[in-house]
C-alpha cells in the first residue's frame, strides 16, 4: 500500500497481498494452538452453511475478513486422515475467544465452536456475508484514509466507508 499525504491526510489504496502490514503492529506472541483452547468443554457448538474450506482458500475473502478482524488471526489445519477435511480456527491476540470451523468434504453444513466473550466464527462469517453481498470485490477497490483522528477503510471511493466490516454491530473491542 502507497498512501499520498497531502496536509495531514494520508490515503491510498491496498496493493497485492498487504498481510505484512498485520506483523508492523506490535502484536502479541502468538504461541502455541493450545495457548488458545481453554475451557474447551464450556463452548458453543453450532452449524454454518459457509464452508470454512472456501474462505480459508481465498485470498480476496481472507482480506475482507481480516479486515473486520483485526485483532484475531485464523489458522486452517488439514485433517490427519487424508479425508481432504480441514479446520479453520481463528483465534483472539489477547487469547479470550476463539472459534473453530470443520470442512468435511460432500458436507453443506460445517461444524463450528466458539468460546469467549467475543464470537469470532460470526464476526468473520458476517464480514464474508458483507464481502458476497459486496459482490466479491477484490482488495485492489479497498482503500484507507488516515487522518489525526483516526483512519477509515473504503470501497472504491473513499466515500464510500466499509463501516459493514470494520464496526461490526455487537464486536466487543
Amino acid at each position: 500500500m502507497v498512501l499520498d499525504v497531502r496536509n495531514g491526510h494520508a490515503e491510498g489504496r491496498f496493493t497485492g497481498y498487504p498481510a505484512f502490514m498485520r506483523s508492523r503492529n506490535p502484536r502479541p506472541a502468538r504461541g502455541f494452538l493450545d495457548d488458545f483452547l481453554h475451557h474447551r468443554e464450556a463452548a458453543d457448538s453450532t452449524t454454518t452453511g459457509i464452508s470454512p474450506l472456501r474462505i480459508a482458500q481465498d485470498p480476496e475473502a481472507l482480506f475482507y475478513v481480516g479486515l473486520a478482524l483485526p485483532d484475531a488471526w485464523h489458522l486452517p489445519v488439514p485433517a490427519d486422515d487424508g479425508s481432504g477435511g480441514m479446520t479453520l480456527w481463528i483465534l483472539a491476540d489477547d487469547q479470550a475467544s476463539w472459534a473453530s470451523a470443520d470442512y468435511t468434504p460432500g458436507r453443506r453444513e460445517y461444524a463450528v465452536t466458539q468460546y469467549g466473550p467475543r464470537r469470532l466464527w460470526d464476526e468473520a462469517e458476517a464480514a464474508y456475508r458483507t464481502w458476497d453481498t459486496l459482490g466479491r470485490p477484490s482488495r485492489d477497490r479497498a482503500g484507507l484514509s488516515v487522518t489525526a483522528h483516526g483512519q477509515r477503510v473504503w470501497l472504491d471511493t473513499p466515500e464510500n466507508g466499509l463501516s459493514a466490516l470494520t464496526d461490526p454491530p455487537g464486536r466487543h473491542r
